[in-house]
């Protein structure tokens, strides 16, 4: 029982560990969102979703942080900010063609577009509220 209790406290801090990894990158997200004009926190719900945090073996190995598909499965990124700013432009493109809303990206992001819907909207109050930490307030520009 005492290393059950071991390993699944062992499994939270690590959960935990890379749920800041994607906290961290809020510099970058804010960046291409600002760039491309897309929400940062739509963006950030995507890249926890798709990638468990950083835990999959797409975040891990290809920097692929968003689930993004290229021609031979899913694409590998130079960096952690490549795959941000190309979710960011990916993003603008949707929004240009009229897709706005969480449930309309979901149709042409995902596959099992109804469960993805309702997992980034969650994430996305889950941000809002703190849940991995308070929100930087953005500078506008007057």
């Amino acid at each position: 029982m005492r290393s059950t209790i071991t390993i699944l406290t062992g499994i939270m801090l690590m959960c935990s560990a890379m749920a800041e990894t994607v906290t961290a990158l809020r510099p970058a997200i804010n960046d291409a969102a600002a760039k491309h004009g897309v929400d940062p926190v739509l963006m950030e719900a995507i890249i926890r979703h798709e990638s468990a945090n950083a835990t999959s073996y797409s975040a891990r190995r290809r920097n692929n942080l968003a689930g993004i598909m290229g021609r031979r499965g899913q694409r590998k990124y130079e960096s952690k900010e490549a795959c941000v700013n190309d979710l960011a432009q990916i993003l603008a493109k949707y929004r240009a063609k009229g897709r706005v809303t969480v449930a309309q990206i979901g149709r042409v992001y995902c596959s099992s577009h109804s469960s993805w819907t309702r997992h980034v909207n969650g994430l996305m109050g889950q941000i809002r509220n703190g849940k991995f930490g308070a929100l930087e307030q953005q500078a506008t520009a007057e």
